[in-house]
């Protein structure tokens, strides 16, 4: 029934040779050099990883591919300012043996999200998508002398595979209504039509095939009703790995979601009687994954858990982005994505790197030990202010301009659809609730006095280039936009 078939190249996934390389050269070295510090690995990890990633801009794809091994390079350096609790939660005390493995996963993870970003049929996106969630469920549960990380992983293996199930249950159904397992609008129309056997039921089998891949999508993009895996894994996985699931893994999510959308993009318009179906499902899940993750963060104490909640809540508001018919619709859907990912990697990148400092120094991850930083450490409290002001969407930053394109999409679709002014609403006030729980950091920070046995942090030269890095692209990117509008 597919009228063409694409082909793949080598050179598509020389970015993805290139990462799982880099990852088996770590491999080599841990087994072959066992007195080399293995913090060189890390180093060596990010540095390739990111190297890796600044050959991949260009087109809307490649920029995923870019945010991904950005994040992914952070979290190498990540684990290098953890290394201490990393050795002593693997093999206990100083030992470092599994640490170089450690490293390595992250590499491999990323090699499947770039795989994912080339996919054009249901195949090549299992396979990519599987090679990124069984190296996930290994980095979740790593830290096997910590309780919390071998439940964060067995959690996070029982829920994806139940995701994993889905995809493909729906990718063998998808087969059997299409005869194909290509992935574009020909195949969408065909289908849709019943027209290839005279046989109209066949477009009800293909929806239902649909509808268990966008289930096992959400899976990884963290959206109702396939989130309550987040608060949990994130709380109890290793901080880097909390990292790497919050922004690689989602990045990859959304790339699985926007591939899996783009056969129906030519259906969001109003003469076809399938959008207003099509609007109308993702508006509900975008009002769910909104309502979850904002509210839900409301009470939490532990800033992983919190960053978790936000995880889901920052979800909807970029789902809003697939309700898009006009201006900010199908021809920028996938821009307006890659600027939300990239708010929220230059913010959420740097929280963790602080929830790690203090876990570190002050032995918890609860908002309660950020106690005072403002007081004993000025300059790294206004950075880590800037990373969630941005999560929270505070102008002058790039989440304010992310948040707003957000909102911009819902009111071009409103224009063409009337119905949907109960997402708006529902989008304020959960943008509202993100101001109240990210500033109970803030508010910990500099309203909270700290205890007569808190010391000054030590901060790590990575953390503060890292944290200075993202608070001056957040605040430029955030003001730029307002400047260039100004001048012209």
């Amino acid at each position: 029934m597919c009228p063409y078939t694409e082909t793949y190249t080598w050179c598509q996934f020389i970015p993805a040779f290139v990462l799982v390389g880099i990852a088996a050269l770590i491999l080599m070295a841990d087994a072959f050099l066992p007195k080399l510090d293995k913090r060189v690995y890390a180093v060596f990890g990010a540095v390739a990883a990111i190297a890796t990633g600044c050959f991949m801009l260009g087109e809307p794809c490649n920029l995923f591919g870019f945010l991904a091994c950005v994040a992914t390079g952070l979290t190498l350096l990540l684990a290098y300012d953890y290394y201490a609790v990393s050795c002593d939660s693997i093999a206990g005390g100083d030992n470092a043996e599994g640490y170089g493995e450690f490293l390595a996963l992250p590499l491999v993870a990323c090699a499947g999200i770039f795989c994912l970003t080339q996919a054009h049929d249901l195949i090549m996106l299992f396979v990519s998508l599987e090679v990124l969630t069984l190296s996930s469920y290994t980095l979740a549960g790593y830290f096997r002398r910590n309780q919390g990380s071998v439940e964060a992983g067995i959690k996070y293996l029982v829920l994806g595979a139940m995701s994993t199930g889905l995809l493909v249950f729906g990718a063998a159904w998808y087969f059997g209504m299409t005869g194909t397992f290509e992935l574009n609008p020909q195949v969408a129309q065909v289908a849709l039509q019943g027209s290839a056997i005279g046989a109209p039921a066949i477009a009800g089998g293909f929806l239902l095939a649909v509808a268990m891949l966008f289930l096992g999508a959400f899976f990884k993009v963290g959206a109702a009703p396939m989130h309550v895996w987040i608060p949990d894994v994130y709380q109890g996985a290793p901080t880097p790995t909390s990292s790497f699931l919050a922004v690689a893994s989602k990045v990859g999510g959304f790339v699985v979601l926007c591939t899996l959308f783009a056969p129906f993009s030519r259906y969001m318009h109003p003469e076809y009687s399938l959008c207003h179906v099509l609007v109308w499902i993702v508006a509900l899940v975008a009002a769910a994954t909104l309502l979850i993750g904002n509210l839900g963060a409301i009470n939490q104490n532990n800033a992983k858990r919190l960053l978790g909640y936000s995880s889901i809540g920052q979800a909807g508001f970029i789902i809003v982005f697939f309700l898009g018919v006009g201006a900010y619709g199908i021809g920028t859907r996938e821009s307006n994505i890659v600027t939300y990912l990239l708010a929220y990697a230059l913010a959420t990148i740097p929280a963790f790197y602080a929830i790690a400092m203090v876990r570190t120094q002050r032995g918890s991850e609860d908002i309660s030990a950020f106690r005072g930083i403002a007081k004993t450490n000025p300059r790294t409290a206004f950075l880590i202010t800037v990373a969630f002001a941005s999560l929270a969407g505070v102008p002058l930053t790039l989440g304010f301009i992310a948040k707003l394109k957000a909102f911009l999409a819902l009111i071009d679709t409103m224009t063409v659809f009337d119905g949907l002014s109960w997402l708006l609403v529902i989008m304020i006030i959960c943008a509202a609730a993100g101001f109240y729980y990210y500033f109970k950091i803030i508010r910990a920070m500099y309203w909270e006095k700290p205890l007569p046995e808190d010391k000054p942090l030590q901060v790590p030269g990575i953390t503060t280039a890292v944290l200075a890095i993202c608070a001056l692209a957040s605040i430029i990117l955030g003001t730029l936009p307002l400047l260039i509008t100004s001048g012209s």
